[in-house]
């Protein structure tokens, strides 16, 4: 059973976690974890604690095999024994899963990673996640603001191209809008590269786009 365990924990990757339980339900996973800790002090006055109790917290994972994977993670809450402590009782937490995390840490950024660099449409990794859309493009706006705003990204390009795509099909109470792609067409570097995308497709759009940039 304790090899079983160990080989489970390998293959979930969540260092620190071990994997309880694991079955199928209409073609998604569900993996029931919990941490490693089993001897934890009282962040207040470093006593050993006892357990309290013990909740679970259901976030979506990274797919494994095609099917969407939810992990449970048994949260253990902790109590300090010692009855002027003023930490009377508090619950465990990882850097893995966020407070309050509808998605891991490592799923929300492959999220971004496959809308972005694998240039997957956000319905389509929504669904492979088994999350709905606004999740999905939560994650994309959460790990991609970082890498867009980073200066380094910019670094040595020397050519730039553009592209206007059609954002929104016209309808009864609007016109058709449209953005502009900044691509990356410096030679040598490889297949063009998408830089950023713009609201609209004049040629002020890219102005004020080249404007922001440090080309120093």
């Amino acid at each position: 059973m304790e090899r079983e365990r160990s080989a489970a924990a390998v293959m979930l990757g969540m260092a620190g976690f071990v994997v309880l339980a694991v079955s199928e339900h209409e073609g998604e996973l569900e993996q029931a974890v919990e941490t490693t800790a089993d001897l934890v002090g009282c962040p207040t006055c470093a006593a050993v604690a006892e357990l309290h109790d013990r909740r679970p917290v259901w976030v979506r994972d990274l797919p494994s095999a095609g099917r969407p994977v939810t992990v449970v993670w048994i949260k253990r809450v902790w109590r300090c024994r010692h009855l002027l402590c003023p930490k009377r009782t508090w619950t465990e937490t990882s850097v893995l899963i966020a407070a309050r995390a509808s998605l891991t840490g490592r799923a929300r950024a492959e999220i971004c990673r496959r809308v972005g660099e694998d240039g997957a449409s956000v319905a389509a990794v929504a669904r492979e996640f088994g999350i709905g859309w606004r999740t999905a493009m939560s994650a994309v706006r959460e790990h991609g603001k970082a890498r867009v705003d980073d200066p380094v990204r910019l670094a040595g390009v020397a050519a730039v191209g553009v592209d206007e795509t059609a954002f929104q099909a016209a309808a009864p109470t609007r016109s058709t809008s449209f953005v502009t792609g900044i691509v990356d067409l410096t030679r040598g570097r490889g297949p063009a590269r998408l830089l950023d995308v713009v609201a609209g497709r004049s040629a002020s759009a890219l102005v004020s786009w080249v404007d922001e940039r440090d080309l120093s």
